[in-house]
């Protein structure tokens, strides 16, 4: 396989989505990415989203005043994130009450899937692009669980 150069992480992973036809559920995942800059710094300390599945975010509120804010200001957020993720991707928000981790999640806890050994192959052919071993490992460790 010939090399082009260094791809960037996002770009390995909007491709391999892509190729799996999965590309409307990379792009809800973005989400996760644009949260804190689009919902703003006193939002985002005291919400965060925990799934997000065919354009419905769960959002994870610390106590009953930001869930009635919230609920009040779902139609802003829907269309801050939708702004953020340059499409409309989240169609409907909902807010439930929790207890909100000191640090915010770093992944989506997909629902377990039957791998197809084709998908495995395509997976490692896309990983076979990174030299970083670790690196390597750590990615195809978090797409076995993504998809």
């Amino acid at each position: 396989m010939e090399k082009t150069g260094p791809k960037s992480l996002e770009k390995i992973l909007e491709k391999f989505f892509r190729e799996q036809g999965q590309e409307q559920r990379f792009k809800e995942i973005k989400v996760f990415q644009v949260w804190d800059q689009a919902v703003g710094e006193e939002i985002s300390k005291n919400a965060i989203p925990i799934s997000v599945n065919q354009g419905r975010l769960l959002v994870a509120v610390r106590n009953s005043i930001w869930l009635n804010e919230l609920g009040f200001s779902r139609q802003k957020l829907k269309s801050k994130l939708n702004r953020a993720l340059g499409k409309n991707i989240i169609k409907e928000i909902s807010f439930r009450i929790s207890e909100l981790p000191d640090q915010k999640p770093n992944q989506i806890k997909p629902e377990p899937k039957e791998k197809s050994p084709e998908l495995l192959k395509k997976l490692e052919q896309l990983l076979s692009t990174i030299d970083d071993q670790n690196l390597k490992q750590l990615l195809k460790n978090w797409l076995s669980k993504s998809i």
